[in-house]
């Protein structure tokens, strides 16, 4: 009885061990069920678009035309427009220092944008007039080239940008800011 059930036992592990050597060699797969997710493609048609930098500089405000690579993605649009602003101003020496923008995202509407900056584009000591006004260059920039967007949270490393003279805790409206400034 003893033997037999040894016997038994040696031929259970003996096909067990051919099923997982087939396994690990890949002989066999097996498949574990699973609801598959749709995978969005992007299909982006791109086309050149003439765009307007608008930028304030030496107190005044100065149009940039620029040819750029315009798609139906409205948050690559919205980067690509806001990098080129801001190596303008870094060429026209408005920045110290050369600050691009990480990301874009767009909120579930697609209303509001949240701009993610690799540096914080305010200097500590910069006046508030300043800064507005470089605030007010990126709204005026998006405004004119007609990107249909609300209103705008600027973001450092993607957590919100802290500043002594300004609150970036809410959203800045595309529309309205620039009644006082224009």
């Amino acid at each position: 009885m003893k033997t037999r059930n040894s016997i038994k036992l040696s031929v259970i592990f003996f096909f067990i061990g051919i099923i997982l050597f087939a396994y690990f060699q890949g002989w066999i797969i097996i498949r574990y069920p699973y609801t598959e997710s749709a995978i969005e493609q992007h299909h982006h048609i791109s086309s050149k678009k003439k765009t307007k930098l608008q930028y304030w500089h030496h107190d005044t405000w100065n149009t940039e035309e620029t040819e750029l690579i315009w798609s139906n993605d409205k948050a690559e649009n919205i980067r690509y427009l806001i990098n080129s602003l801001l190596t303008l101003m870094h060429e026209e020496e408005a920045f110290t220092k050369k600050i691009s923008l990480e990301t874009v995202m767009l909120s579930p509407t697609g209303n509001e944008a949240f701009l993610s900056f690799d540096r914080n584009p305010f200097r500590k000591e910069a006046p508030t007039y300043e800064k507005w006004m470089i605030i007010e260059s990126i709204l005026k920039t998006i405004r004119e080239n007609e990107i249909n967007i609300q209103g705008i949270k600027f973001l450092l490393h993607h957590r919100p940008l802290n500043d002594y003279h300004l609150d970036f805790s809410n959203f800045w409206m595309i529309k309205n800011f620039s009644s006082c400034t224009t």
